[in-house]
């Protein structure tokens, strides 16, 4: 129910996946401005050992006579040849090693998750009084609220990602490289980030409802725990949805219909998280022009 009533009102107010595309533009090109520094040795480095050649091989054996195995053995050339520019270049090991830090786990979620309270603020007024506010007039009005809160969310979503790496790393030890590793990932990384996104749903929601970045923290864990079976297959099959959606974009579009579903997916599970807290709560919302009063057993 709470996809349902998320879905119909993304598509109604289908307006907010543009100003979200453009964020994301932004976003991007100051991060991409951020790593170049990074990027570039370390790029030069790994052409120069081959690893995009070995690439392009692989995916030239899956196609070809190679098939699967052909596929998987030279992705394991690949693989040596990575190991190998880190072992014999202490300068890409060390670019590498600040680049993670200081770009993908800091920058790219710090930048990345300030649109969180602005976009809960706007879905708010939707909900709760069909009011149409500007993404752009909120995500500065409420761009403090929003350092405190994508601050505070940060160690939380590393230590989620620290927790779901270590558990791929260590069945991919056990596992070995085979057919099968690809679909262990992905289903340890649906498990682990339906849990987390679990956790965290009503988190910006409560925030916005006047609960305070520490309080709505607590509060989002509590409604999670109280609702758990409900809420986590909510997301767990929402996932999977989109993971199956973009995967479909990637091949037969060749990336280009990503453009509007990533900000389209953020969109989608922004308005999941407020109609979640709307529905877990008891709180009337309304869906397109109708308002809608959410069952009574499933108020908190």
């Amino acid at each position: 129910m709470a996809f349902k009533n998320a879905f119909k009102n993304l598509i109604t107010h289908f307006g907010i996946v543009w100003a979200l595309l453009l964020y994301i533009v932004i976003c991007t090109a100051i991060i991409v401005g951020l790593s170049l520094p990074f990027i570039l040795p370390i790029a030069q480095a790994f052409g120069e050992a081959g690893v995009f050649d070995g690439i392009g091989n692989a995916f030239s054996s899956l196609f070809n006579e190679g098939g699967w195995n052909g596929f998987w053995d030279e992705l394991y050339g690949v693989y040596a040849a990575i190991v190998g520019v880190f072992e014999n270049n202490g300068r890409v090991k060390s670019l590498t090693m600040f680049f993670l830090i200081f770009i993908v786990i800091l920058a790219f979620r710090f930048l990345f998750g300030l649109y969180e309270i602005p976009l809960a603020t706007v879905l708010d007024g939707r909900l709760s009084c069909n009011a149409q506010y500007g993404f752009g007039g909120k995500f500065f009005s409420t761009l403090s609220v929003s350092v405190r809160y994508t601050l505070a969310r940060m160690p939380i979503t590393i230590l989620f990602d620290g927790l779901m790496y270590g558990a791929i790393y260590g069945l991919s030890m056990a596992i070995g490289i085979n057919v099968a590793l690809p679909f262990v990932v992905i289903a340890v990384i649906l498990v682990f980030t339906a849990f987390k996104r679990s956790l965290l749903a009503c988190w910006a929601p409560c925030i916005v409802d006047g609960t305070g970045v520490v309080r709505g923290f607590l509060r989002s864990c509590e409604i999670c725990f109280k609702r758990f079976g409900s809420i986590y297959s909510t997301y767990f099959v929402v996932e999977l949805l989109m993971l199956a959606c973009g995967l479909f974009l990637l091949v037969f579009t060749l990336g280009v219909g990503l453009v509007v579903a990533v900000p389209f997916a953020v969109a989608c599970m922004s308005y999941l998280n407020s109609t979640e807290f709307y529905n877990k709560t008891g709180k009337r919302y309304y869906i397109d022009s109708n308002v809608f009063t959410p069952p009574t057993e499933n108020v908190l």
